[in-house]
C-alpha cells in the first residue's frame, strides 16, 4: 500500500493521509516551513511510531477538537503532535514528536476534506527524500524509544500489543495521568 488514508469522526468529515519518506536530506528546512506555516502539515519522526494507527487516533482527537473549537495547541497540524504524547506539555510533545534537524526517515501527516486527499507539489517539493509504501513503517521504529517514551513496561506486552499498548494511552490521555 503507497498511501494510507483513513476516515476521521463522521462529524468532522475530514480524512487523514500519511506518508513516509526515508533518507530526508533536509529535515532542518523542513521543520522551519513547518513552524512558520509553509507548510501545511503534521511532520514526525517515523522512529517512535508503532502503526498508522497511532497517527489517526491522534488525528481524528485533533479534527474533533478543530470542529469544536477546542484545540488546545494554536493549529490542527500541532494538535496532532501533541495528542500524539502522553504528556500534557505542549513543547514536550512538539520536541518528541517533530522531527529535529538530523531525522532522515519522517511521516507526512495531511488532514483534508474527504476525497480530497493530493499531497501538495510545495510539501513534495519541499522533501528531499524518498517517498516510499507506508507499509515500510515497521522498518524504521525504535522499539526501546517507544516503549520509553509511552511508558510501557515489558510485563504489558505479555497481555497487550504495542499497537494496543500505545493507542490506549493517546486515547485515555485527558482522562488519566501516567506517571
Amino acid at each position: 500500500m503507497d498511501d494510507y488514508t483513513m476516515s476521521l469522526d463522521p462529524e468532522t468529515e475530514m480524512s487523514c493521509t500519511l506518508y513516509l519518506f526515508k533518507d530526508v536530506q533536509n529535515s532542518d528546512e523542513i521543520r522551519k516551513k513547518v513552524m512558520s506555516g509553509e507548510l501545511s502539515c503534521s511532520i514526525i519522526k517515523a522512529a517512535i511510531i508503532v502503526d498508522p494507527l497511532q497517527i489517526i487516533v491522534a488525528a481524528n482527537k485533533a479534527a474533533i477538537n478543530a470542529k469544536t473549537n477546542r484545540l488546545t495547541t494554536k493549529s490542527l497540524y500541532t494538535e496532532v503532535l501533541f495528542n500524539l504524547s502522553i504528556s500534557k506539555n505542549i513543547l514536550r510533545a512538539l520536541t518528541e514528536f517533530g522531527i529535529h534537524d538530523n531525522d532522515k526517515n519522517i511521516l507526512v501527516v495531511l488532514i483534508h476534506k474527504e476525497h480530497e486527499k493530493l499531497m501538495s507539489k510545495i510539501i513534495k517539493d519541499s522533501i528531499k527524500g524518498e517517498k516510499i509504501p507506508i507499509s515500510r513503517l515497521a522498518e524504521f521504529k525504535d522499539l526501546e524509544l517507544i516503549e520509553k517514551m509511552y511508558k510501557i513496561e515489558k510485563d504489558e506486552l505479555n497481555i497487550s500489543t504495542l499497537t494496543n499498548s500505545v493507542v490506549s494511552r493517546i486515547s485515555c490521555k485527558d482522562f488519566i495521568s501516567i506517571k
